[in-house]
């Protein structure tokens, strides 16, 4: 079996050049430092791929590796800031969900998840598996916490387990977003309604907003991710993302990064409406080079929606039907 050759930096950059990046003598120096696989990696949605026999050639058709790295370096930023951004979104969550749960079932009543869980959704065993998995994760981080609140046992029950106001604190996103996702439609739509939002939107916006927050935590390319969950989008969202056609022109929005910003901004917007994008912008423009194309991979409709989106998307008054 062919096996991949071991290249020497110079070697890396040659065949980066044969390929059509265009290359300059001191970027030998930049690849020693950022693996080849990396910049390959953020290369590929410029590449074009010609078939050659049983191979498939990538060509990248006169783009300069400055861009390249560009993205490279913009995707880090665009990590810092989207991450920034989540972790403003997760800590409104938590206080609305143990706030809610604190006021109807008490310090400690969460303890008890089929007391607060849609038991019409759920079946028994379901809301035991998650709350056993959900209770041990929470143990575990008690255990390893210096949190001085956790010394006094007044915020301790007899089995160590902290108060609700303590706890949902303490759980990874992950968890949150299980909790939402068996919530009681009573409980749920309270927590929404500080959102304006239904409680699908809600839990799709959040699961994708988990996955994301994932990437970004783990260094992993943000700027080309493709999403597999499907998060409700809104109507007037669609006016900046991106569609891709299915078959027989029937067409669906991009599954790209201008979904994650929408979800991001509507949410960062109703907990703050002064929010600074500054940083955020800057990055998505820096990327886009005030070109359509480049916009287009990452899931906006064009140039001028990336600006538009940011300023457009706005909290809007809802409110359920149901109570």
């Amino acid at each position: 079996m062919k096996q991949p050759l071991a290249l020497t930096w110079e070697d890396q950059i040659r065949l980066l050049e044969k390929r059509g990046l265009i290359v300059k003598a001191d970027d030998v120096e930049k690849i020693k430092h950022i693996s080849y696989y990396r910049i390959k990696e953020f290369a590929k949605p410029l590449e074009i791929k010609q078939q050659d026999g049983e191979e498939q050639d990538i060509l990248y058709d006169n783009i300069e590796f400055a861009e390249v790295l560009a993205r490279y370096y913009q995707d880090k930023n665009l990590r810092i800031y989207l991450l920034h951004a989540i972790e403003k979104i997760e800590v409104s969550i938590k206080t609305k969900i143990s706030f809610v749960l604190g006021d109807r079932y008490g310090a400690f009543g969460y303890l008890n998840f089929s007391s607060w869980a849609n038991r019409n959704k759920f079946t028994k065993y379901d809301i035991e598996k998650r709350q056993f998995r959900i209770k041990k994760n929470l143990l575990n981080t008690v255990r390893k916490s210096q949190l001085t609140e956790l010394q006094k046992s007044i915020n301790l029950d007899l089995d160590g387990f902290p108060t609700v106001w303590l706890a949902i604190d303490l759980l990874m996103f992950g968890d949150i977003v299980s909790i939402l996702t068996i919530m009681s439609e009573k409980n749920i739509k309270q927590i929404c309604q500080y959102y304006s939002c239904t409680p699908e939107e809600l839990v799709s916006w959040l699961k994708c907003l988990n996955f994301i927050r994932n990437v970004c935590a783990h260094n992993s390319n943000v700027l080309d991710i493709q999403i597999t969950t499907k998060p409700k989008l809104r109507s007037e969202w669609r006016n900046y993302i991106d569609t891709v056609i299915i078959k027989h022109n029937v067409t669906k929005p991009s599954n790209k990064l201008s979904v994650i910003i929408a979800i991001v901004v509507y949410l960062v917007n109703t907990i703050n409406s002064k929010y600074q994008w500054r940083n955020i912008q800057s990055s998505l423009k820096a990327l886009c080079k005030e070109d359509d194309s480049r916009a287009k991979l990452l899931g906006f409709k064009d140039y001028d929606s990336v600006k538009a989106m940011i300023n457009g998307i706005k909290c809007t008054t809802f409110t359920n039907s149901k109570k």
